[in-house]
């Protein structure tokens, strides 16, 4: 069992001096005219419990279906985690990725895992640890600039104190972290899964009683997922060049909905679904940047769009900067059926989107599984779409011409 020494404070602050966990210094606003899309912002400060609250919950699950059903992301404000706990999870992220190369190859992503996975290959993507720079190569003879640090099981106080290996570091920030990623599962995803029920015209609370709801210990009926601390890398010109601009191919997520802080830094772009044109997603500081994933697809049977994102390296002005960020993998538990028949939705037998047509019925544990055989793989020699379980869904999109950002200012690459 972990020691209460991790959670004395006295202790925590000498950790903070000794391994300089300190804000994280953002890139400055670029000065250059970037085209901007601004996403459906959902103020959840609006949100009311309660019968005398249904008007004001109506509403915003009118501007949120608007959302789901074009872009597949918007904008979360008015949340209710603070300021100081969102630049508070960046420092520790920070500090967590200027530990020495040792302790990261020690605890590399998918090395340990829990006895109750031991069936599952959760691999660098989805495993506990680290994932270093340089896994996945790219075109040109060049690699990725991107690391990350994953953690499960936050939601199970026994498991991720108790039964999980960490730095020695990090085990001083369990109890803040466990409790930012609480908050999000427990409080605002619980939030916008109502909304979404009233979206679906289910009664209120069913997606989180069926499909999100936590059983402590229990991983296969929980909802849940991964967090990930992740930070991308500064590069240069030449890089930017050679990959064309890539920090990060164009892909879709296999969770159910991604929780992402909104940075200042020019980057996170999501392609139109009808024009196929890229836009870059702006920022508003305190917010929660959220998408739609694979599986909230499937579940909406298509209602909702899964949407296609990606990382750009950032304008002229801004790459000397890194992108931190902390981000939440939100899945149903591994147990639901993830199509339309599991909601039994008047909304979507309306629309007449309640089969599978033709597909067998799988579990989100069988589509996990799947997807992340690809997303583990080094080299993505397979782009664009594609069918997995007789789904289609998105492996990774590059764009071929490493020429187009040349004398450029903003990377503007296409995906192909």
């Amino acid at each position: 069992m972990l020691s209460q020494h991790y959670f004395n404070p006295i202790n925590k602050a000498e950790i903070d001096l000794a391994h300089k966990v300190r804000p994280f210094i953002e890139a400055p606003p670029t000065k250059l005219d970037v085209p901007m899309i601004d996403l459906q912002a959902i103020d959840l400060s609006t949100f009311q419990e309660g019968p005398q609250g249904l008007k004001s919950r109506q509403q915003l699950a009118n501007q949120l279906e608007s959302a789901l059903t074009t872009y597949g992301f918007f904008k979360l404000t008015g949340h209710g985690i603070d300021h100081d706990t969102l630049e508070r999870m960046k420092s520790i992220g920070q500090s967590l990725f200027e530990l020495d190369d040792d302790t990261k190859k020690k605890f590399h992503a998918g090395n340990t895992k829990h006895p109750d996975e031991a069936d599952r290959e959760l691999g660098v993507i989805r495993g506990v640890g680290y994932k270093p720079r340089g896994h996945w190569e790219y075109q040109n003879g060049q690699r990725d600039n991107v690391e990350f640090f994953n953690i499960r099981h936050f939601l199970h106080d026994d498991i991720f104190f108790n039964k999980t290996e960490y730095p020695e570091f990090f085990k001083y920030y369990l109890d803040e972290v466990s409790g930012y990623y609480k908050e999000l599962h427990c409080r605002v995803l619980r939030q916008v899964l109502t909304l979404i029920d009233i979206i679906l015209e289910l009664p209120e609370g069913s997606l989180w009683d069926h499909h999100f709801s936590v059983h402590e210990n229990d991983i296969e009926k929980s909802g849940g997922g991964f967090g990930r601390f992740l930070l991308y890398h500064e590069v240069s010109a030449e890089y930017r060049d050679l990959t064309s601009g890539t920090w990060l191919r164009g892909h879709t997520d296999a969770t159910a909905l991604t929780f992402i802080i909104s940075q200042p830094i020019v980057s996170l772009q999501i392609r139109e679904h009808d024009t196929g044109a890229w836009k870059y997603v702006s920022h508003t500081p305190d917010s929660l940047i959220v998408n739609i994933g694979d599986a909230f697809k499937y579940l909406s049977g298509g209602y909702f769009k899964s949407s296609i994102h990606r990382v750009t390296t950032p304008p002229v002005d801004q790459m000397e900067h890194k992108r931190n960020t902390v981000i939440y993998f939100c899945d149903p538990s591994l147990t639901t059926l993830i199509d339309p028949i599991s909601l039994k939705s008047p909304k979507l037998q309306q629309l007449g989107l309640e089969k599978v047509n033709g597909a067998k019925r799988i579990t989100f544990k069988e589509w996990d599984e799947e997807k992340g055989k690809f997303l583990n793989s080094k080299r993505r020699e397979t782009t664009g779409e594609v069918k997995l379980l007789g789904r289609d869904t998105l492996m990774s999109l590059i764009q071929n011409d490493p020429s187009a950002n040349k004398g450029s200012s903003i990377s503007k690459t296409i995906a192909v």
